[in-house]
């Protein structure tokens, strides 16, 4: 059997790691960060087998400083992506939101759906700044745009304050190369957002648009 390098090694212990926190918890955010990588000596031997011999043997002869170093990508990597999806997803939702309120009539709809394009179109040009400095906008910033996109579209409620901060204290945990990350797979769903908005749901609305 060919000897198994460091990141061979992480890469199985990463890949049971995040089968345990997708099985048992909703939002694998939480799971992810009791899996650090200082704590990696700590939990690993839960996620090796008996039948493990040749990943125990391969770790006991490699260097435990670069298996760390490994898995520390890989954490780093999932952990910025389901930040960035779990933003994302309140952004789409917000659109659904106001496309499925029975309780507004089409006009409110396009006035909610233009407020909304408006604050997301600026929030978008924030983070495209933010990229092309290389200086990450800091979890208050984020804070703030979500705040004034709830301000926008009404959904400025305590339950949806609380939903941006529960996602912006994992945010606060990164460096800034790996907020980046979450920053720019953000704008990525923005401009997804932003196209549902002015190309499939805009036009449903016809004279409304012209006329508001």
């Amino acid at each position: 059997m060919e000897q198994m390098e460091p990141g061979d090694i992480a890469g199985i212990v990463f890949d049971r790691v995040m089968d345990f926190c997708t099985r048992i918890y909703d939002n694998t955010l939480e799971c992810i960060t009791n899996h650090a990588p200082e704590q990696l000596s700590v939990f690993m031997d839960s996620y090796l087998e008996d039948e493990d011999e040749d990943i125990n043997e391969a770790i006991e002869n490699s260097d435990w400083e670069a298996i760390e170093k490994e898995y520390e990508k890989l954490w780093k990597e999932r952990l910025s992506i389901d930040i960035s999806d779990s933003l994302g997803d309140i952004l789409t939702l917000i659109t659904e939101n106001i496309i499925q309120n029975d309780e507004l009539n089409d006009a409110s709809k396009v006035r909610y759906l233009k407020a909304y394009d408006e604050v997301l179109d600026k929030f978008g040009d924030a983070i495209k700044r933010a990229l092309q400095n290389s200086d990450p906008l800091s979890p208050d910033a984020l804070h703030d745009w979500y705040m004034k996109i709830g301000d926008a579209v009404s959904a400025n409620t305590p339950d949806y304050d609380k939903e941006v901060s529960y996602f912006l204290d994992f945010y606060e945990m990164l460096d800034d190369n790996d907020q980046l990350k979450v920053l720019s797979n953000l704008l990525d769903d923005i401009g997804n957002v932003l196209y549902d908005i002015e190309e499939k749901y805009m036009p449903d609305f016809g004279a409304l648009t012209n006329n508001s």
